[in-house]
């Protein structure tokens, strides 16, 4: 009976990992068809050390406290703050994603209203 078990829980990570590798490849053909920079992050750990001093944090539920600094922070923002540390090396000021063009609200040839 176990073996079963072990075995739908691996298929169940499988059709997790291939919803996560459609959403990689979509948004990377969108990346190459717009000429935009990627970066590829190993986002391991970021999410359980605080941004600011690196100790581990400690959750009740999805935020996290960090009790060296007392760092308070929901789980994803403290993993996105580390890892946009990883790439730049400090926080300095975070990026700002260019304004969405009008071409790229277009839907087959017609414009969106309003």
């Amino acid at each position: 009976m176990e073996e079963i078990n072990n075995k739908d829980k691996q298929n169940r990570w499988k059709l997790s990992r291939l919803d996560y590798r459609t959403l990689q490849n979509a948004i990377i053909t969108k990346v190459i068809e717009y000429n935009v920079p990627i970066y590829f992050v190993n986002p391991k750990g970021t999410s359980k050390l605080c941004y600011r001093c690196g100790a581990e944090l400690t959750f009740q539920g999805r935020l996290g406290i960090c009790p060296k600094c007392g760092f308070i922070a929901d789980r994803d923002k403290n993993a996105a703050l580390n890892i946009h540390k990883r790439m730049w090396g400090s926080l300095g000021s975070l990026l700002k994603a260019p304004a969405v063009k009008d071409e790229t609200r277009r839907s087959r040839g017609r414009r969106m209203r309003g």
